[in-house]
């Protein structure tokens, strides 16, 4: 019996005469499990490779993998062996187990501040309220491109604009995708009735898309000292636009060819008769949707779906502190607000 219980042991555990007999567990463990089945074994417990916690189920560790050793992080001054192990499976199978289980692919962070969010419109209505604009900088090549474009044929030589900031808009997916949604549709229209005149070859190709400028107000500090939010103020035109584009109750949205007379549409004193609004004067350069243009002579209607603009209308411009009366066969009036597309903002002054 005796070297019987000596060749079951372990070296270290080896019994003398003189000591008590240790009894050899001849049953397998499978057996023993299956008569005792909460009877903690080796094979029932699952700890985990990276800190040695112990698990009673293979699925709570996974979870335990999941939460605190989601990511593969090399120790500083390691060579690259001592690495956190990542999870096996998939998210998204676990997800499919634990529906409630918050996951990393549940979450959406703001590429900008790093807020966190739980759906992904929500990123996009914070995105649009709260990194609407980026200030483009002295010596960018979009600033000089953009300063250069604004100034071109300003031809009022006793009034020369100080532009004060030069802001890039990020247009919402919602917005952009309205824009091209009416790109496709004034195309697909021009492809139909191709053939008729000339100048709807340019409609099929991209929809007759223009450069164009739009004079407006703004109220507050946009894009001052950093600030890329928008202002929930009603009476504040350029907010109001890029947080949600060119209202739909207008019977058009004018564009110009030019700053100087897109600038010329609005009063010279409008900024000293609403001081007390803190009213400023701002520039948009938009990308336009021209399709099918109509002139002042044709019969065109807002609803004839067979023109998307009209040019050549009698525009009033201020000239010299006053008001004059000016043929503008350069004014484009868009019928649909969403095939105008705001892309930059010019803070400026005269």
């Amino acid at each position: 019996m005796h070297s019987v219980v000596s060749a079951a042991l372990p070296e270290t555990m080896a019994v003398s005469d003189s000591q008590w007999k240790i009894p050899v567990v001849t049953r397998l463990e499978s057996d023993i499990s299956a008569d005792h089945q909460f009877f903690p074994l080796w094979n029932d417990i699952f700890p985990c490779p990276a800190c040695g916690e112990i698990f009673q189920k293979p699925h709570i560790l996974e979870q335990h993998q999941t939460l605190k050793h989601a990511v593969s992080e090399h120790i500083d001054g390691d060579s690259g062996n001592n690495i956190v192990p990542v999870v096996t499976r998939l998210e998204s199978d676990i997800s499919a187990d634990h529906q409630f289980f918050p996951l990393r692919n549940d979450i959406f962070p703001c590429p900008a501040c790093g807020e966190i969010f739980q759906k992904p419109h929500s990123l996009e209505q914070h995105q649009t309220l709260k990194h609407a604009v980026s200030e483009l900088i002295d010596g960018d090549s979009g600033n000089n491109m953009v300063r250069i474009i604004f100034k071109t044929d300003w031809i009022d030589t006793e009034k020369t604009p100080k532009i004060h900031r030069i802001l890039k808009i990020h247009n919402s997916t919602k917005i952009f995708g309205r824009f091209e949604e009416d790109r496709e549709h004034v195309k697909s229209k021009a492809a139909r009735h191709s053939g008729v005149r000339r100048r709807d070859e340019r409609c099929i190709a991209d929809g007759n898309e223009l450069l164009r400028f739009h004079c407006s107000t703004f109220l507050g500090n946009l894009g001052q000292n950093g600030n890329s939010g928008l202002c929930n103020h009603q009476y504040c035109s350029i907010c109001g636009i890029i947080r949600s584009g060119f209202s739909q109750k207008l019977d058009g949205i004018s564009t110009l060819s030019t700053s100087w007379r897109a600038h010329a549409t609005i009063p010279d004193d409008i900024e000293d008769e609403f001081r007390f609004m803190n009213v400023k004067r701002v520039m948009l350069v938009c990308r336009v949707v021209a399709g099918r243009m109509g002139s002042d002579q044709d019969d065109v209607d807002k609803e004839d779906d067979g023109f998307d603009s009209i040019v050549g209308r009698t525009a009033i411009g201020s000239g010299g502190g006053s008001l004059t009366r000016m043929t503008d066969d350069k004014e484009l009036l868009v019928f649909n607000p969403r095939s105008v597309l705001p892309c930059f903002v010019i803070v400026y002054s005269v």
